[in-house]
């Protein structure tokens, strides 16, 4: 059974999706009411072949690109199979269309970026005739990849052509979805380790150079006592923390920075850690948060403390989210173009799918610095001490 699914913003808002397709699962494979036979479906015959729906798919519709051997086997399981195509259109439709599963780790679904993620990726396939079947997936890092429960689209290899992985992803499932022989595709900012490859099969915003550019920015209008917020025991903030590093040191500053977290929740983590900084009484012109939902936090702490942005202190965040234009001011940050990662994603996936077993290079996009009105020039530009001692009130 198909299910369509609409997800919105409050009225009023910009849209977050428009219709997205969703094939449920476990709705794929049928069970038998009655002791009869059934006949065989496409799924049986992908099974018996060992290669994925879609494969079976595009063998039994004569479509072109299919490996000879792979055409071979599925022919030979429709055979011994007795296989027949369905009359049924609604199940043809099913079946002449290969599918990509969109698996979300250890993520909430309505996350602003995975949801852009899934939205870009969904237009794609819609455009190249691809259904999207989505999957949430929570698994602990250390789970040996032996005992790591997989669900059954990653067990059983005939439901997918490929699986793009996003969500926060670590290594154990990366093998356990090798093991499994299944083809996949890697969101790669979010993983978690070295990817065990290197740069093939996964796509990824170049996040050190936005990075790079927001603190050069700060640093251009003056700023000397730039600190940094952000968990850097999670992979997007610790790449971004390494490229604050290294402005600040081409400029001769010394960095400052809380980069333990200090609530679970990212925006209450921004908050609290601003408080830290606060309570210390350092001398601070700006702040480069980790993301857009961190500075919303160390805003909302600055502004019970009595601190006015950008007057007081500039504030840059990551990511533009929503949010970030809804600020007032609206907040000065770095654009990530997630909707064109998914794109990419989908892109490679199919391109994945169609070429089994053969590594793609790993597509890199650009970010862009919004300017915005959180940020504003030094008062105190040119002198060793540029910036005001903070206190909470």
């Amino acid at each position: 059974m198909r299910i369509a699914a609409n997800l919105c913003r409050p009225p009023g808002s910009p849209g977050l999706f428009h219709e997205i397709r969703l094939i449920e699962c476990s709705s794929i494979i049928s069970v038998p009411r009655s002791g009869k036979k059934k006949p065989a479906t496409i799924v049986d015959v992908a099974s018996k072949a060992g290669v994925s729906l879609g494969t079976a798919s595009r063998v039994m519709n004569n479509r072109r690109g299919v490996d000879p051997e792979l055409r071979r086997k599925v022919t030979e399981a429709a055979r011994s199979l007795q296989y027949v195509r369905a009359a049924n259109a609604r199940r043809a439709l099913r079946e002449n269309c290969p599918i990509v599963t969109f698996v979300l780790s250890n993520r909430d679904f309505l996350h602003p970026v995975h949801a852009r993620l899934l939205q870009g990726a969904e237009e794609y396939c819609e455009e190249r005739g691809f259904f999207v079947v989505f999957k949430r997936l929570d698994y602990s890092f250390d789970a040996p990849v032996s005992e790591l429960k997989l669900p059954a689209l990653l067990r059983e290899h005939g439901i997918a052509d490929c699986l793009i992985l996003a969500g926060t992803n670590h290594l154990n499932l990366l093998d356990a979805t090798e093991r499994a022989g299944v083809p996949y595709v890697l969101y790669g900012n979010n993983l978690v380790g070295r990817a065990p490859h290197g740069p093939v099969d996964l796509v990824r915003s170049d996040d050190a150079a936005g990075a790079k550019d927001a603190v050069r920015y700060l640093v251009r209008l003056g700023h000397r006592n730039i600190c940094y917020i952000g968990d850097i025991s999670l992979p997007w903030y610790e790449v971004r923390y390494r490229a604050y590093l290294e402005v600040m040191a081409e400029a001769g500053l010394e960095p400052l920075a809380q980069t333990v977290s200090l609530s679970p929740d990212i925006a209450r983590n921004g908050f609290t850690s601003a408080e830290a900084l606060l309570r210390r009484g350092l001398p601070i012109s700006a702040i480069f948060a980790g993301g857009d939902d961190v500075a919303v936090g160390v805003w909302e702490q600055l502004r019970l403390s009595g601190l006015r942005v950008p007057d007081d202190l500039s504030l840059v965040g990551f990511s533009d989210l929503p949010d970030a234009r809804s600020t007032v001011p609206p907040l000065t940050t770095v654009r990530v173009p997630y909707l064109e990662l998914g794109r990419q994603l989908a892109r490679m996936a199919i391109e994945k799918a169609n070429t089994p077993g053969a590594p793609l290079p790993e597509t890199v996009l650009a970010t862009e610095l919004v300017l915005r009105g959180t940020t504003w020039p030094c008062a105190m530009r040119g002198t060793s001490d540029a910036g005001i001692s903070l206190s909470v009130r």
